[in-house]
């Protein structure tokens, strides 16, 4: 069996006037004959036509990238291969308007008048029409990504009511699950006492993994957890506040997660929202005096993050 059988075999085909279209399995969203026959007439400003020759169009894909191969004579002598990467949209229209000049300039030709032809040559040996098979291979694309993200978020009835705070975090990424370690820093705030007033601050590390419940070219929706784990830092000052020390309290937590993230090579960007299930953490509090402020035992926190993303 000849490799455009093959091709055939796994490809979606649809013809229309003196054009085929074949779409390879990955590149079902790349147009078909219809559609891109109503491209073509858009451009030309008026609808297909026979002519002298007819046109074949493979749309393939491999990892990010797409693939236009436009085939033109009896025995596939005439090529035209285009790339396009992220979406089919832009390779598309591409083919298009290449489409759309081929047949123009068939039309121009059949006006002409006929020259009388040249003596008959002996026929070339026929060649393969597997275009597909011919074209060398796009470079594979990655399967791992180191990434490193900084952001910055509100954090939620932790330290107080609502507080900002910075994050960072080392990562990995593969296909459709990522994992870093990081560091969550809320710089020291103030809160009222009937008799003074308390400095709290909170610095944490951080555990996550993501799995992609979603995924497009450019888009995703991730499901995430692992840990918080870190200590917190308050210091009461006034009058009569004798034991003004600072005092230090562990905080532990498990974070559930949603994350929408754009992590298009090299660089991309990342919403999240996370609920802070508690598992070890004390208000701080002064002898005689009600506590400043006593988180739940839920927390919340709301995170921007950007991102670079490394090829392995």
């Amino acid at each position: 069996m000849s490799v455009i059988g093959t091709f055939h075999g796994a490809a979606c085909a649809q013809g229309s006037e003196g054009l085929l279209v074949e779409r390879a399995a990955g590149a079902e969203t790349c147009p078909d004959a219809v559609s891109l026959s109503q491209r073509i007439a858009a451009i030309r400003g008026r609808p297909l036509t026979s002519s002298r020759l007819s046109y074949e169009v493979y749309f393939t894909r491999t990892g990010d990238s797409f693939s236009a191969a436009i085939v033109s004579g009896p025995s596939g002598e005439s090529r035209r291969v285009l790339e396009g990467r992220g979406t089919c949209t832009a390779l598309a229209q591409a083919t298009a308007v290449t489409l759309a000049l081929l047949f123009d300039s068939d039309a121009e030709s059949a006006a002409k008048p006929e020259v009388e032809p040249a003596p008959a040559l002996a026929p070339e040996p026929e060649r393969s029409r597997a275009l597909p098979a011919t074209l060398p291979p796009p470079a594979p694309g990655a399967r791992a990504h180191a990434t490193l993200s900084v952001g910055v978020a509100g954090l939620a009835f932790v330290v107080r009511p609502l507080a900002p705070s910075f994050s960072g975090e080392l990562g990995l990424r593969m296909r459709r699950f990522r994992a870093g370690l990081g560091v969550l820093w809320t710089p020291t705030q103030s809160l009222a006492l009937d008799a003074g007033q308390m400095t709290v601050s909170l610095l944490t590390g951080t555990a996550r993994a993501c799995v992609a419940l979603t995924q497009t070219p450019s888009i995703e929706l991730d499901l995430c957890s692992g840990l918080f784990a870190g200590a917190a830092t308050g210091k009461a000052d006034g009058p009569g506040i004798s034991d003004n020390a600072a005092q230090t309290r562990s905080y532990l937590a498990l974070p559930l997660e949603v994350s929408l993230a754009d992590l298009s090579p090299a660089f991309g960007w990342e919403v999240s929202a996370t609920a802070l299930a508690g598992l070890a953490h004390q208000d701080f509090v002064v002898e005689g005096l009600p506590p400043a402020f006593r988180a739940p035992r839920i927390g919340a926190i709301l995170t921007v993050r950007v991102f670079a993303l490394w090829p392995w």
